[in-house]
């Protein structure tokens, strides 16, 4: 019996649910802890512990939409087999773009306004921008992470 890891990768097919629903799944768990470690970087205003896990909790469902309309905007052209199987470089690249237009615009649109949120001192922001370096990072990791999850879960031996 051979161990997962031993599997070739041309020996791989999608089993079970759609991988966006496995994104989905992933991408808010994932995006929760990430949401809740990053507060220092916003003015939280005297948030109550549980006032700033609802806000978090409802950023990662915001997040994990993100991811999914990302891998979908990816999948485009992908065929019947779900890109996530083989994961080829160029798909994973334009998943990341269109996650981090999608976090640039968000950032750029609700940073400063009344129903937005703000940075505070300590938010480093990309150079030549007023978006924080933080959520860019978070658009590169959570999302990468959520998707080799997916993977793990979602492929299996023939």
């Amino acid at each position: 019996m051979q161990d997962q890891d031993q599997i070739s990768e041309d020996s791989r097919e999608w089993r079970g649910a759609h991988p966006a629903l496995w994104i989905a799944i992933f991408g808010i768990l994932i995006a929760f802890a990430w949401e809740m470690l990053q507060l220092p970087f916003y003015q939280s205003g005297g948030l109550s512990p549980a006032e700033a896990a609802r806000r978090c909790g409802l950023a990662s469902f915001g997040d994990a939409g993100i991811m999914v309309a990302a891998y979908l905007g990816a999948s485009v052209g992908s065929g019947k087999t779900p890109w996530l199987v083989d994961w080829p470089i160029s798909r994973f690249v334009v998943f990341l773009g269109i996650g981090l237009a999608i976090t640039a615009m968000v950032e750029v649109l609700a940073v400063g306004a009344d129903w937005g949120w703000s940075y505070s001192a300590i938010m480093p922001l990309v150079p030549g921008t007023k978006i924080g370096l933080i959520p860019i990072a978070m658009w590169v990791a959570v999302p990468t992470a959520s998707l080799w999850l997916a993977r793990r879960l979602g492929t299996g031996p023939r």
